[in-house]
């Protein structure tokens, strides 16, 4: 089937619930995490999740294959009272000291319309960046979310994993008669410059999103970043040079639909680094075939400078546009924890074609 062909076929059905909210058996009975009352006043609780990969990839002459382990998460939270929590995140399997510590911050909540978070923690942009790892259908996530939410694949901002710091307000507004919110907001200020570092320019990012369901399984969401970066390396897709600061915008609509055994999302993502623009797609469905056992297909789209044509793509250096096909069955072995397979082709506008075979376990409490 011709790629654009099942990419508006996919994206036809991909009107995309909750995270909570997934197919039944499976992701639908989640863990109460471990907690500890100190006092009249005081609880922590403790929860984390591992995932472990085997990983098969054929890449030109390069075909590596190994066992990794992707990340061990552990999450400590603490809530003071009513109103007050402070969450730390960090990942122990992390090589590199600076990469392991995720998120720290303290968040007032005034009211459920009303929360105010201050920290380090995921910016509020793109709907698969801020799903917990557990939840993804694409066990790498997809390239395009990787690029454009500045988690890893644009060199310009490295390899940021999406957060930084900052101060967030947060909420859920218009309270409906079964009980979910018709409207979440989240909109913050932050540096700019990505997990445990300090900040490299005088500006800072003005990042929202807003989430609206117009039924508790039917969500329509959007999201923005306005922000300067300061380029770690020259980048390859334009003219922008290490050490200069540039102008970064980005903006994303999705929607995510759930009907009974079928979980539908998507989202299309634009971006500009200073005058190069760049475009992102997924789609994904997950169908649950038996208990337990759901299939995941997936078409993930990435187009790094959308102004250069098809001759100029065939002449430049590196690849510029790409589109990956994923599919794959995983299994819940209990509440959060799951063994999962897929396959993943990417096709290149420039360069061979490349294909991938990856394995998770993951566990979660």
């Amino acid at each position: 089937m011709n790629r654009y062909v099942l990419s508006l076929a996919l994206a036809g059905l991909c009107l995309a619930t909750k995270a909570a909210d997934e197919p039944k058996d499976s992701l639908a009975i989640t863990a109460d995490p471990p907690s500890v009352a100190i006092g009249d006043k005081l609880s922590l609780t403790l929860n984390g999740y591992g995932q472990a990969h085997y990983e098969m990839t054929h890449d030109g002459e390069e075909n590596p294959n190994d066992f990794q382990v992707k990340r061990v998460i552990l999450i400590g939270n603490a809530a003071v009272g009513r109103h007050l929590r402070a969450l730390v995140m960090v990942d122990v399997a992390a090589q590199a000291a600076n990469r392991r510590l995720h998120e720290y911050y303290l968040q007032w909540n005034f009211s459920d319309a009303v929360k105010v978070r201050m920290g380090q923690f995921k910016q509020p942009f793109m709907y698969e960046n801020i799903l917990i790892p557990t939840l993804l259908g694409a066990l790498n996530m997809t390239e395009g979310t990787r690029y454009m939410a500045g988690i890893a694949g644009d060199p310009l901002q490295g390899a940021m994993v999406g957060r930084d710091l900052g101060v967030m307000a947060t909420g859920d507004l218009l309270r409906q008669p079964d009980g979910h919110a018709f409207l979440n907001y989240s909109l913050g200020l932050f540096n700019g410059a990505g997990m445990n570092t300090r900040d490299n320019n005088r500006a800072k990012d003005l990042i929202g999103m807003l989430q609206v369901y117009p039924v508790k399984d039917w969500m329509l969401t959007t999201s923005f970043i306005l922000g300067h970066g300061h380029a770690l390396t020259d980048s390859p897709y334009g003219d922008i040079l290490a050490g200069q600061n540039y102008r970064r915008l980005r903006w994303s609509a999705g929607s995510q639909w759930k009907h009974g055994p079928l979980l539908l999302r998507s989202e299309l993502t634009l971006g500009r680094n200073r005058d190069v623009r760049s475009r992102a797609f997924y789609a994904e469905a997950w169908w649950q075939v038996l208990p337990k056992l759901d299939l995941v297909v997936n078409y993930d789209y990435l187009n790094r400078n959308v102004d250069l044509s098809h001759e100029e793509q065939q002449q430049y250096p590196i690849n510029t546009e790409s589109h990956n096909y994923t599919a794959g069955l995983q299994y819940w072995l209990w509440r959060q924890c799951r063994v999962a397979s897929q396959y993943v082709r990417q096709h290149r506008c420039t360069g061979p074609d490349a294909w991938q075979w990856v394995t998770q376990v993951q566990f979660a409490f």
